[in-house]
């Protein structure tokens, strides 16, 4: 079996580590690791997958994972990457949506035991004082204002950084001596924008006990094909909460993943076996239109996240819209995942084709309405229709809604009122 230190370095998970070599942290005495979530959203959001992804394989390795809900910080809020001062969350919505992303923690690590923790258990009645004494006095301004984000916010004279967000990073160094002490943790992990916060509290640590602690951090995922940050779609964000991404879009999102991007996702966000991984971009090199890679990586990680029965019912969707369109045997759920996937047109019976045609968007007018079926690009649930004046029956909608196309990608849910 292979090193926990290859199978990170194979997959392309380490960036930087405080160590002389990453074995240090990764193939000598199991460790203790905490991971921290602000907890600023309701949800995680699908660029912070594959953190619980890499903490997986520490897990399946030996190590112990600490997941440190930021309760108490969250209630400051993070200021690395902001160009402005975050709002002030109130605090029952600071403690919801810790909750909310515990919950799904628990799903994406798959049943492996971890221990997950509250940071305001111990912030939120520290003393002013004792902090500044024990803490503040071991942090230097002006190391601190060299930090980049710090001295971006600073020429910005309009916004400027506050106070309170300028002590996040000791309150984050705070925790780590806290975790260190209580559950001996000595490796603090992050992506590669928290490398300053982590490091301020491994030198803290040491500063403090004389114990040697560690730093270990991953790059940031980022769209080849577009240069930005990953999991920010063109509309908005993809969150894991169902309510917000519905398990459709969320399949829908890794199934228009790129070529470029696809063997770094597959490595990144699924615990798929290098020799699987391999074995299917072989495939998938062999005929690109059929996507097999595409599919493939919307299946593993919309199962990881959603579970295999939502994914079923996704897949069982999208080839509905494009591809088998087969409706017959749409459960209520699947047929409720279709209407909310694609443009709905409430119709009744009687109607004719070329004025539903019209009237659902598939066509400007009856004229073009008719051009389409005699060129055969329209179906009705499976079927090519070419007859103008064919009127929609009872019959047409096995599950109270109907599925009409023209050509490939133009489609529209005809509901029976």
């Amino acid at each position: 079996m292979a090193e926990l230190s290859e199978i990170l370095k194979e997959r392309g998970y380490v960036q930087q580590f405080s160590s002389k070599k990453l074995e240090e942290i990764t193939d000598g005495p199991k460790r203790t690791l905490y991971l921290g979530i602000d907890p600023s959203a309701n949800s995680l959001q699908v660029g912070q997958l594959q953190a619980f992804l890499i903490l997986r394989h520490f897990l399946e390795d030996g190590h112990k994972v600490i997941l440190l809900i930021g309760g108490g910080t969250g209630m400051i809020g993070d200021p690395g990457g902001k160009n402005a001062e975050r709002p002030l969350l109130p605090p029952e919505q600071v403690r919801a949506n810790g909750e909310a992303i515990a919950a799904q923690a628990k799903q994406l690590f798959g049943g492996a035991d971890f221990t997950l923790l509250n940071n305001a258990d111990w912030l939120e009645n520290l003393p002013l004082i004792e902090f500044l004494r024990d803490v503040g006095k071991h942090f230097s301004v002006n190391a601190m204002l060299q930090r980049d984000f710090i001295k971006d916010r600073i020429k910005n004279v309009e916004e400027g950084i506050s106070y309170t967000e300028f002590s996040y990073a000791l309150l984050q160094a705070y925790d780590y001596l806290h975790l260190h002490e209580k559950n001996g943790c000595d490796v603090q992990v992050g992506g590669s924008d928290q490398w300053g916060n982590i490091v301020s509290g491994v030198d803290f640590i040491r500063r403090k006990t004389g114990d040697t602690v560690y730093a270990f951090t991953w790059p940031l995922l980022i769209n080849k094909a577009t240069g930005k940050k990953f999991g920010k779609s063109e509309q908005s964000t993809v969150w894991l909460d169902p309510e917000k991404t519905s398990p459709f879009q969320f399949y829908q999102f890794w199934l228009n993943v790129e070529d470029e991007n696809l063997k770094e996702y597959l490595l990144k966000m699924t615990m798929l076996s290098e020799a699987e991984i391999s074995a299917a971009l072989e495939l998938h090199k062999r005929d690109k239109k059929e996507r097999h890679g595409q599919q493939l990586l919307a299946r593993e990680v919309t199962t990881l996240v959603h579970g295999a029965e939502e994914t079923a019912k996704a897949e069982k969707v999208s080839r509905s819209l494009f591809g088998d369109n087969d409706i017959t045997s749409f459960s209520k759920e699947e047929g409720e995942m279709l209407r909310k996937a694609a443009p709905s047109y409430e119709i009744k019976a009687g109607a004719s084709m070329a004025d539903v045609l019209v009237g659902a968007g598939l066509a400007s007018s009856k004229r073009e309405a008719r051009q389409f079926l005699d060129e055969k690009a329209v179906n009705l649930n499976g079927k090519v229709v070419t007859d103008e004046k064919r009127e929609f029956t009872d019959s047409d909608f096995p599950n109270g809604f109907a599925l009409l196309k023209r050509g490939k990608k133009n489609v529209c849910v005809l509901v029976l009122s």
